[in-house]
């Protein structure tokens, strides 16, 4: 069984931890949906112009309300800009918890080993986590200001066709670097966890040349993964282009394929660090070389001496 399959029937395994992750994010994202709920159900004035919305997207109606309501609405706004930062700590927060149960898969799932697995490897993670940024803001946005100053360079002599392919171009090498980057921070993760390893910049390192070394059976399966959550998202369109929501079974019909769309992202998520976890328990470790031995020669003195010393 190779590491993709064996991570995918142990996240299959942990089915109780996904439900504890998935229940945390409904939570949390109902903190902003309900008063947010509220809010429109009070600016809009029983007004039927967001009948229109279930149809699809309309600017029109959009722009009226926000004229109309946005002093209202401003406040949730930033309520969920502040949620997607507390996301992003909670996805560093429960990476140690994740670790912990696939080292413990022979015993079944404990609430409290998850919590302790966190709360240890949490800051930790959080160092991590900042130099990961660091080096996709170096390595990816480099690209970025590249491909500026080439299309700025070349809007002169190119037709607005090849200004597009000279943007794609950059924008692919950002996204290859930024997602390679992203894969070593998982592997640096792990390198963390599993030895020990206190510093963030030495782990990220070692998980860079592991990664290097490696690259079909790490990066390539990260970019696997990156894929299906790009087609379940794509299979998610297709159904909302499909279903009209137009009474409460399509809207609930819709509610729920959006659910399952969230609990899918938290399976892929426990399923990276799974793959990375195994690929990483699989791959040959570095034989460190022998410390040398010193031995005490005790002080003698050859014949050479002997006629130095007599002269």
């Amino acid at each position: 069984m190779n590491s993709l399959s064996l991570a995918f029937w142990q996240t299959i395994r942990s089915v109780r931890l996904l439900w504890l992750m998935y229940g945390i994010t409904l939570v949390l994202g109902l903190l902003v949906a309900l008063p947010f709920y509220n809010t429109l159900k009070i600016e809009d004035q029983n007004s039927l112009a967001f009948m229109k919305l279930l149809d699809g997207f309309d600017y029109t109606v959009y722009s009226d309300f926000m004229q109309r309501s946005e002093r209202a609405i401003t406040p949730l706004m930033s309520v969920g800009r502040w949620l997607g930062v507390l996301y992003v700590f909670l996805s560093v927060f429960f990476a140690g918890g994740i670790l912990a149960q696939f080292a413990q898969l022979s015993q079944p799932f404990s609430i409290g080993l998850f919590w302790r697995g966190c709360s240890h490897y949490v800051r930790r993670f959080l160092q991590l986590f900042f130099v990961t940024l660091l080096f996709v803001l170096v390595g990816g946005g480099l690209w970025l200001v590249m491909g500026t100053l080439a299309g700025i360079a070349l809007s002169g002599t190119l037709t607005e066709r090849g200004l597009f392919w000279i943007g794609a171009l950059f924008f692919t090498l950002f996204a290859m670097t930024a997602t390679f980057l992203l894969c070593v921070g998982d592997y640096a993760k792990v390198i963390m966890f599993r030895e020990n390893e206190s510093n963030a910049f030495r782990a990220f390192g070692r998980a860079g040349r592991l990664v290097l070394r490696n690259i079909g059976k790490t990066y390539g399966l990260y970019v696997l993964l990156i894929l299906i959550g790009t087609a379940l998202f794509g299979v998610y369109f297709l159904l909302d282009e499909a279903i009209l929501m137009s009474n409460w079974s399509t809207i609930l019909g819709m509610l729920i394929v959006q659910q399952g769309l969230i609990f899918a992202r938290v399976g892929l998520k426990v399923w990276s660090l799974g793959i990375a976890y195994a690929v990483y328990e699989r791959l040959p470790k570095p034989v460190l070389p022998p410390a040398p031995v010193v031995e005490h020669i005790p002080e003698s003195r050859n014949d050479d001496d002997q006629i130095l010393l007599s002269e």
